[in-house]
This record gives C-alpha cells, structure tokens and sequence, in this order.
C-alpha cells in the first residue's frame, strides 16, 4: 500500500495550483503584437482622380523593398496646424468640465465653450481605464490589452508606431513636462523634458508645480512644434479624498487659470506665425465616485476633449457635441491635421466635426480616404479573408464615389448634384470604418488556447486530487492511505513508476501533436523554440503525467467512491457550509452575480446565522444560555447590517449614497472625528478581552493614538486642541511604523525563543545528560503557541487601522467586534470541525474585503494607502502596502482562525492546522477551476474585459495569497518539526 505524506501531497497540490493557474493567465493575457514598423507617405493611396476611365481603389501596403511604393512620398494634405499643445490632465471626468455641477470651478473654459470658441466633444476611454494604457490608446490610436494594468507599474518603450515617433522622425521639436511614464514610453523623443512620478498620490501640490514652472519659459521659446503637459494633481486629489473632495474646486480652478495663461499667450503668438497653433485640452481616464479607476464605468471612461486655437476666432467652433467619440480618434484626428501619417496600427476615427472645420471638401475627403485606407491594411493583417468584409466594400464604393465627385467637378458642364455625391461618399467613408473599427477589435484579442486549455488540465488534475485526499479528515491518519493501490508496487507489470513515465509520455506525445499542428503553433508559451518554452513545456509535461498517473492508480482502486462516503457524520451546519461554498462558485457562472459577489456572501452568511438562531432557539439549554445565544446572533446579524451599508460595492449600486460618502464630507469632519474615537475604544476594549501581555496592550494603546494623530496631520479628522503634526503627515506615519515594526520584531524573537528552547531540549534529551529545565509541559507549549497567534492578530489590527482610510475605522471597529461574537461566543458553542470553522472564516473574510468597498472593478483599489508615511515612491513598498490595505479584512480573519486553532485544538494542534490549510487550498481549487472554464468559453462575451477578466485578475490573487499563506502556515510548522515537538511532520 503507498503512503503518500500528508504535507508533500498537500505541497504538490498547491505547486500544481501555482502552475497551471499561470499558464492560464499567460494564456488568456497575452501581450498584444502589433504591425511593426512606421507608416509613412509611401504606404498611402493616390487621391482617386479620373485616370483612363478607372481608379484605384485598394492597393496593399509594400512589404519589401523590390516592390514600388504606392505614393509618392510627398505630404498629402498641407498641415492646417504649425505647432500643437496638449494639455493632458490626469483624472479629468467629463462632468468636471461640461456638466452643471462643476460650472463655476472652470469659469475660463466654460465661457470658451459657451461662446462657441472650442470644439468641445466627450471622449470614451478603453478599460483598463488606468494611466499608461491610456496614454498608449492617446499617441498609437490602439485599444490595449487588460494585462496593460500589470505593466503600468513598469512601463517600457512604446515600440509601435505612434504619434510621438511620428513627430520626432520628421524632425519636429517636442517639449514634455509632467507624468514621467511619459519619458519611459518615449526615451529620446523629447527634446526638453522634465517628469515626475505619478505614483506618489499624496503630493497634489508639487507635482503640478513642476509641471507649471516650465510654462512660461516654454511658450517664449519659438524653437518647439509640440508641448506636452501632463497634470497628475486631480488624480491624486482622488485617490486620496474621491470627486467630492473639498480639494477638487481649487485644482479646478488652478487647472483653469492655466489653460487661460496658455491659450491668451498662444493667441497672441499666432500673430505673428503664418499658421495658427492648436491646444488641446484632455483627460486620460475619468474617476469613479470613490476617487478610483480602472474600471469602466460611465464615471471612469468618460472624458472632455476640447479643441482651442486662434483659428476658431475667425471660424467659430460649436457646441459640445452630444455624440460622444473615442479616445483613440484624437490620433488620426491630428496626424492628419499636422499633416503626418497616421500610425499604422491605429483603429482610431477623425473626428468628423474636426475635420469639417479644418478642411476644404476635397481635403475632408482625402483626409477620410487616407484614413480609411490605413484602417483596411491593418483589416488585411489581422482578419483571415478581409475581401469579404463589409466594411472593406464600404470603403471600395465610397471611393468610387470619390472617384466620381472628383470626375464631375472638374467636368464643368456636368449636371450631377456633386455636394449629394459628396455627401454620399463621406457617410460610406464613416460607415466603411465604424465597420472595419468593430471587426479588427473583435479579432485582435488572440488567445493561446493552447496555454489556456494546459492550465485548465493542471488546475483541475489539482482539484480531483484534493477531493480525493478528503477522506482522510474523517479518519484522522496522517497518510493518504489506499490512494494508490499496492499492486502498483508489488506487481512485477505495474509499478507506480512505469505508471507516471507512461503518463509523462503520453502527455508529451500529445503536447508535441497539438505544437507541430498549425493550431499550435500559435502558442507562443509551450510551442516556440525557445528555452522558456522548452522549461514551461516540461514542467507541465511531467506534472500532468504525474497527476495523471495518481488519478488514473485512484480510478483503477476505486478509490473514487471513498469520497462518497466523506459527508458521513456530517452535521446540517457542516452541510450547508459546503453547499454555500459549492453555491458561490456556481453563481459565477453568471455576470450579473459575479458584478454583485458581494450580494452572494451577505446571502450565505445571513442565512448561517439565521441557522444559528434557530438550532439556539430549538436545542440550547438552558434559558439564560439560550438568552446569550440569541442575542449574539441578533448582534451579529445587526453588524453585518452595518458592513453592508458602509461602503457600497458591485458595478450597478456603486455610485448610490452610503455611509462612508457621508462621513468624507468636509462638513461632517466632526462626526468622523467622533466615530474614529469611538471605533478605536471599541477595537482596545475588545482586545482587553483577549489573553495578551502588558507589551501588547500598551503598543495596541500607542498605536492608536498614532493613527488618531496621523489622520488628524493629513486634516481627515479633528482635535480640540492643536498637536504639533509634520507636512501631510509623513513623520506620524513612520513613527507608527517604527512601532509596528518592534511589535513585530519581538513577535518574532518570542517565536525564535520558543524554537530555540526546545531545540536544547531536543538536544540535551539525545545526549548523556537530560536538561530538564528547557522542557515544555503541555500547557506551558500551549500558551506559548497562544501567545505567538494572539501577537500577530494583535499586528493584523495595527495594519489594518493604519491602512483603512479614515471612514473606514467604524468597519474595523465592527470587524473585531464581530469575532469577538462569532469565534469568541458561538463556535466554541457549536463544536465544528476544523474544516468547517476554516471555510466560515473564510466566507466571513470574504463578507471583510466586500464590506471595504472592493469589488471586481480594479477602481476600488485603495492605492492611497500605498503612500501613507512615503516621501517618493518605491515600487516595492507603496505596491505591498495597497496588497495589505486591499486584503487586510480578509487576512485578519485567517490570522483570527489561527488563534482559534491554538485555543481549542491543542491536543492536535498540527493535525488541525494541515486540516485547515487543505480546506483553503480546496477552497480556492474548486471555484477556480470552475472559473477559469467559464472566461475560456466567454471569452468572446460582450463583458469580457469589464466584468469576466478584472474578475479573473482577483480570483488569480485570491489563489496565490492562500498560496502563500499556507506556505506560510507550513514552514511554521516544520519549525516546529526542527525543533522537537511530539506531534511532528513525521506523522503528515
């Protein structure tokens, strides 16, 4: 009979969870190729002119150089522009600038639209709605991927072809002053630049100074064809305080004394310049009512963008148009203004009204032909059979059309209504590229399947095997027995060797069919050969081939059936915990439940607890504890109330009044002030409560009063008195951390002590004389263990009140409170398994991260609590600590479990803490599993970048994080293993 250790099955089935999971992820967020190359006036099209009685109508774009360019060479459309100024501020909604609530904050601007002196549209930015995507989609004309979030942190060269390396190859001078993604996207492009960094999101003063400063000097300066400005103050005003912040009127109104010192000074240079200078006006990406982004909500995608110059005095512009555009038609829109060409792998539109203004007829319809035409070069590199194409044959008659408008008004005895065939021809251009737009969106998204559908095999190999481990809870022994039939080592045809290698085998055969098929070709993860692939490839060659063996040793035992009989002398309350859990993951199979997830939890852990009330009311004796019992429950209940109401959370409620949106008013500072007073009485009260030493409760004690005192420097609460306090609080913040981190410090010199001393004890037992005062009875191993949990989830608390924002004290106050309830009154009532009190902590860590306001959208990442007691910015620090402020309620909730494993199972204190490490790692396996199944066959749906993959990015973190801290968990206990203690992982 093979017995396979509890611990190494348990490693091996996390190590699969790790890799197939990856593999899925690379598979499913490839990192999109583009054309490469530059477009220049070679690659273009002859205007359409009445040659021999035929014209041109598609002509591809020459790939090498024995073949003749198409054009010329020569520019063809005169630049309308001389010089361009783009004004890029960071964050800018669309309401801030053309709606009724923030009209007096613009007053410059707004009389500039009003007056119809601007050509003013709202501009719909692609999700991720997150700075350097945008700024991609701003200069290329290109939709990025979602996998565009991740390198935002570290943003590289910008090798496709844009606008930027369009100026700088034909010799334009371009200034840049601002965000420095800017200047890591376009090395050597600028001539002048000076950027600052856009992660360090509580400076809103001295990041647009630097930006500022450099204005006037800039605009005297005649030697420059572009000035770029990027402003990153209003998104930092957000992130820190959201759209309703009290901050947000003055930067607005900062915003518009500049954009009035350029375009006066820009008016009176035009004088003297033979062309007039264009000023752009734009926001990257919006912000949602929480001051985040990353979404794609009408909040977060939607933009002004507003055209000035001198020429809309001579040539009045228009009203805001009601038609909202896209961000990436701004590219076209001034290649061709500037008289460039447009990048080739742009899907970007001109913008009609823009081009009406600017240009004759004849040179809107060339400039319409020439986009166009790029547009159905990059349909033929991207879509199998373009010549079917709709929009393809839009375009052929529209240029017919062109042809013949041409034809005609040369011809001046013609009686053809010429401006109707123009009008035709114009509409058939539109429609031409709204038509080609869709279909090269749609196609340019490749997946590698291949990966995807490698991932999926591993991910599921994994949950199979953990669902056949189960049984072993039941039994209590510390191998898996009987997994694998003995016949596999005893018989001299069959051995559990031959077993895997003919797996692997097996497996590789397949891998290597599906590579040299032209399907799999395709993945460039497992088929290219390159020494990644090779590694990637046999990794997962051998892991499936493993899984595959020892699932196959199972089918073959009829181990399977085992699993049945797992739910025997299980209680109702164990059953419905698994049927909650097993209800959750179906619930993903739906958008609209998986938008509202947060829904699904409040549901299961209502309906727990109203289980709870009953079984008290129908088998609790006697009444006084019945009494107790009930009024717990109502309690919990009422907490659970109040997290829900705190901060709304989703996609569809999100933007609807909570409590947290009362409580950042300016006005209501005072009860803020009370409330966090209050909570943090409640959180000491309650941890008095707990077993802890005098360290402890004093560094508890200090620690909040530090916090008071921070928020109370950075202006967020109140005081009756003054405290002497440093510049947005920075020095308050690193004090606590010095705090924290000598709690820490000792933490883990207690842990080491408690190692240390019975490792001597170890030690002095196997020589010749036996130290018996290193020994450790029972109880005194005990409450050492007790001590050590109870330490770090007095930490976890610490963290937590210094990274939840302000609002959000009561929600950790009412987090405590509700262990206290839960684990402290009723589970030791209830008498639960391990795994069933693991999987209720788990559900109510889950209730923890919704009630802070998170949800699948990317916005509701509080990256403000990265830069709390930060002078610059460190990738490391500020990106580990929006880790913890993001999943704090989730990990206070798993180092609470923690404790309560030492307090009631210290008899079997190893054996419940494997326990509970399995059931979290069960519990990631099985929605995961089933997710990653769902977003393969979705992964065309309407919602799959909006709603199916941010939702996949947290699933992905949710299963790494459990990762980690079972990792954790297990060197934790082989420590202990090291160190001598009688229930060793000898017996897992």
């Amino acid at each position: 009979m093979v017995e396979i250790p509890r611990l190494l099955f348990l490693l091996i089935c996390i190590g699969g969870q790790f890799f197939g999971l990856f593999l899925f992820l690379k598979g499913f967020f490839p990192i999109k190729s583009a054309i490469p190359g530059r477009a220049t006036f070679y690659n273009i099209p002859t205007e359409p002119l009445y040659e021999n009685g035929t014209a041109e109508i598609l002509q591809p774009i020459p790939q090498s150089a024995d073949k003749p360019p198409m054009g010329s060479g020569k520019m063809p459309i005169k630049p309308v522009y001389g010089r361009l100024v783009i004004m890029l501020i960071d964050a800018l909604r669309a309401d801030f600038v053309l709606g009724d609530a923030y009209r007096k904050d613009m007053p410059y601007l707004r009389n500039l639209i009003a007056n119809k002196e601007t050509l003013s549209f709202m501009a719909k930015a692609h999700p991720p709605t997150v700075t350097m995507p945008r700024i991609k989609g701003l200069t290329t004309g290109t939709i990025p991927g979602f996998i565009d979030v991740v390198l935002n942190l570290n943003s590289n060269e910008l090798l496709d072809d844009n606008l930027i390396s369009q100026m700088h190859m034909h010799g334009k001078t371009i200034l840049f002053y601002g965000d420095d993604t800017w200047m890591r996207l376009f090395p050597r492009q600028f001539a002048e630049a000076d950027g600052t960094t856009s992660f360090f999101v509580t400076d809103y003063t001295e990041v647009d100074n630097n930006v500022t400063r450099h204005i006037n000097v800039a605009l005297e300066n005649p030697k420059w064809d572009m000035l770029l400005l990027h402003y990153l103050g209003l998104d930092h005003i957000g992130h820190i305080g959201g759209p309703k912040s009290s901050l947000v009127p003055p930067k607005l109104r900062e915003m518009d004394t500049i954009i009035k010192r350029i375009h006066q000074r820009l008016l009176v240079k035009d004088q003297d310049r033979n062309q007039p200078t264009l000023f752009v006006l734009c926001g990257d990406h919006g912000m949602s009512e929480t001051g985040s982004h990353g979404g794609a909500s009408h909040q977060e995608i939607e933009t002004p963008l507003v055209f000035l110059s001198s020429a809309f005095k001579t040539k009045q512009g228009s009203e805001p148009q009601a038609e909202p555009i896209e961000q990436i038609d701004l590219v076209p829109t001034l290649s061709l203004l500037l008289g460039l060409p447009i990048p080739q792998n742009s899907l970007g539109r001109g913008i009609t009204s823009v081009l009406k203004h600017s240009f004759s007829l004849r040179e809107q319809m060339r400039a319409l032909q020439l986009n166009c035409h790029q547009l159905a070069m990059v349909l033929q590199e991207n879509v199998e059979a373009p010549g079917t194409e709709q929009g393809l044959h839009h375009y052929q008659h529209a240029v017919r059309l062109h042809h013949s408008w041409l034809h005609h008004t040369s011809d001046t005895t013609s009686t053809i209504n010429t401006d109707q065939v123009a009008g035709k021809a114009i509409d058939l251009y539109l429609k031409a590229m709204a038509g080609m737009k869709e279909r090269i969106a749609s196609s340019l998204t490749r997946y590698d399947v291949h990966a995807m559908g490698c991932g999926i095999i591993i991910i599921w190999q994994v949950l199979l095997m953990l669902l056949i481990g189960t049984p072993t809870w039941a039994s209590h022994t510390h191998t898996i027995r009987g997994s694998l039939p003995s016949s596999l080592l005893i018989g001299p045809d069959c051995h559990l060797m031959s077993l895997v290698v003919g797996c692997c085998v097996f497996t590789m055969v397949i891998q290597v069919m599906v590579c040299t098929t032209a399907y799999g070709e395709s993945s460039e993860l497992l088929c290219i050969g390159s020494w990644r692939a090779m590694v990637i490839s046999q990794v997962f060659v051998f892991l499936c081939g493993s899984f595959g063996a020892l699932l196959s040793s199972c089918i073959l035992d009829s181990r399977l059936k085992n699993v049945l009989f797992v739910m025997e002398g299980w209680t109702n309350l164990d059953k419905l915990l698994v049927l909650g859990t097993i209800i959750h993951t179906l619930s993903l199979l739906a958008s609209s439940f998986v938008e509202e997830e947060h829904q699904t939890w409040y549901f299961l852990t209502l309906t727990l607890f109203m289980t709870f009330a009953l079984m008290a009311v129908v088998s609790v004796e006697p009444i006084n504890r019945k009494v107790k019992i009930i009024v717990t429950v109502v309690a919990v209940c009422s907490l659970c109330r109040g997290l829900r109401a705190w901060n709304q959370t989703g996609i569809k409620w999100v933007n609807e009044p909570d409590i947290g949106d009362w409580l950042v008013r300016p006005e209501n500072r005072l009860y803020l002030s009370l409330i966090m007073l209050s909570s943090f009485c409640v959180i000491y009260s309650i941890s008095l409560l707990h077993k802890q030493s005098l360290f402890m409760r004093i560094a508890l004690l200090l620690h909040l009063g530090g916090v008071y005192w921070y928020r109370f420097s950075t202006g967020a609460v109140s005081l009756p008195f003054s405290l002497p306090s440093s510049q947005k609080g920075i020095y308050e913040a690193r004090l606590i951390y010095l705090l924290i981190l000598i709690v820490m410090g000792r933490t883990i010199y207690n842990h080491v002590t408690i190692l240390y001393r019975k490792y001597q004890k170890t030690l002095s037992a196997k020589g010749p004389f036996h130290h018996s005062e290193h020994d450790f009875t029972k109880a005194e191993r005990t409450a050492l263990l007790q001590d050590h949990t109870m330490d770090q989830y007095i930490l976890g608390i610490m963290l937590m009140t210094l990274l939840f924002r302000p609002h959000n004290s009561a929600l950790a106050a009412m987090l405590v409170l509700l262990q206290y309830c839960i684990v402290g009154i009723l589970l030791p009532w209830l008498q639960l398994k391990v795994w069933a009190v693991t999987l209720l902590h788990i559900w109510m860590a889950e209730v923890a991260f919704s009630s802070q306001g998170n949800s699948i959208s990317l916005a509701t990442i509080d990256i403000s609590a990265g830069y709390i007691g930060l002078e610059s910015y460190n990738a490391i620090i500020a990106g580990g600590l929006t880790f913890l402020a993001t999943y704090s309620g989730y990990l206070l909730w798993i180092l609470r479990l923690m404790v309560y494993i030492t307090q009631h199972y210290s008899d079997r204190y190893i054996s419940a803490i494997w326990e509970s490490c399995y059931t979290l790692a069960l519990s990631r396996a099985l929605p995961i599993a089933v997710y990653t199944i769902l977003v393969t066959i979705e992964r065309y749906h309407l919602f799959v970048w909006s709603v199916f993959s941010p939702k996949l990015l947290y699933e992905a973190s949710d299963t790494y994080l459990s990762i980690i801290l079972t990792l954790g968990i297990l060197c934790h206990l082989f420590m202990l293993h090291i160190c001598g203690y009688k229930e060793t992982l000898k017996t897992l």
